[in-house]
């Protein structure tokens, strides 16, 4: 078997507001992420700095994770909506509505929602075209079937965050329980989208992504603080946004097997600002969901690290070992892959 290095996420980088060596980190209130450099090098910019309240080297996700918060389209199920159409489409109708002429064209959802009544009707006539292809092209990422089950097996609670209709993901959990034991409950709870009601007692919906609210509401359901749960989607500016605004304790971007990531743009503006710039900053980087599950066997292997106060160090793991470095933080030597530093 060839050992060579894939080197796709750091815990210590370069990058436009932070400059070698790497010792130097940035520190972004709860996650600690480093700023999201898009001119830097795949290696690089696949990365983030986390550290905890002494200022150490800290996992880029938690130890002992309560559950992962999944993202729908691009993470569960293969990429089929078009961006660029929608955002077309939509903002055609907003330029001939008698209020959506004078609004900024901005998030797609949120501009719909300001138009006329006609203009509303138009926009949801959109929405539902654009979803209902999705659906009869939906296709399950590959290696969803085997990380579910894997969580699954190994107890951690499983839930989906989407911009999509509610109804759309039990048409998508429907395809996953054809090659899984279980009903719909067990696969996925609870079920937060874009008109998901913020409570049994409420009649107000949750706010969409980038808002931290769908992840809080989980985390509500679930008992347990968002430190303790990953979030995994496809996109900086809803996903990771998302968790590092709620603070979760981790923040995984799932990218293309080139390392690079498709439109998945609403429309909405995003800041350039430092902190805005660690928002949308994640944790950690992985080109499959396959790749998320061997880091994560990997990890839930290693539930008594104590690397802080060694300066190089080895710990074994089935299927796996953390390799700690006080100059470079932690890698992930996988067998199959080689090793992967995080």
């Amino acid at each position: 078997m060839r050992n060579y290095q894939v080197p796709i996420a750091f815990l210590c980088v370069a990058s436009a507001f932070q400059s070698p060596p790497l010792r130097k980190r940035c520190t972004h209130r709860s996650t600690g992420h480093a700023p999201f450099d898009s001119s830097a090098p795949t290696h690089l910019r696949d990365a983030s700095a986390r550290n905890n309240s002494d200022n150490e080297y800290a996992l880029p996700l938690p130890l002992k994770p309560k559950g992962i918060v999944f993202d729908m389209d691009g993470t569960l199920i293969q990429h089929s909506i078009d961006f660029a159409s929608m955002r077309r489409r939509i903002y055609e109708v907003a330029d001939s509505d008698p209020i959506g002429k004078d609004l900024e064209r901005t998030c797609v959802l949120a501009l719909a929602n300001q138009l006329s009544i006609e203009g509303r009707r138009k926009a949801e006539e959109i929405f539902a075209d654009i979803e209902q292809r999705a659906l009869m092209e939906m296709k399950l990422m590959p290696g969803g079937i085997e990380l579910i089950q894997f969580l699954r097996e190994n107890g951690l609670k499983r839930a989906v965050l989407t911009r999509n209709l509610e109804k759309n993901v039990h048409f998508m959990q429907r395809l996953y329980l054809d090659q899984m034991e279980g009903d719909e409950e067990s696969l996925f709870h609870p079920i937060v989208a874009r008109d998901t009601v913020a409570g049994d007692q409420s009649e107000e919906l949750l706010r969409a992504k980038p808002a931290p609210d769908g992840i809080l509401h989980i985390c509500s359901v679930w008992d347990c603080n968002p430190s303790e749960v990953i979030m995994v989607g496809d996109s900086i500016n809803d996903d990771i946004a998302a968790a590092n605004r709620a603070g979760c304790g981790g923040a995984v971007l799932l990218t293309q097997p080139d390392g690079s990531t498709l439109d998945t743009d609403s429309g909405y503006a995003v800041g350039i600002s430092e902190e805005e710039i660690l928002e949308r900053t994640p944790s950690l980087c992985v080109e499959s969901l396959s790749e998320l599950k061997m880091c994560l066997k990997v990890l839930l292997n290693e539930q008594n690290i104590q690397a802080q106060s060694v300066q190089s160090d080895e710990i074994e793991s089935e299927g796996g070992r953390f390799v700690y470095s006080s100059m470079q933080g932690y890698a992930i030597d996988i067998p199959s892959i080689g090793v992967k530093r995080v």
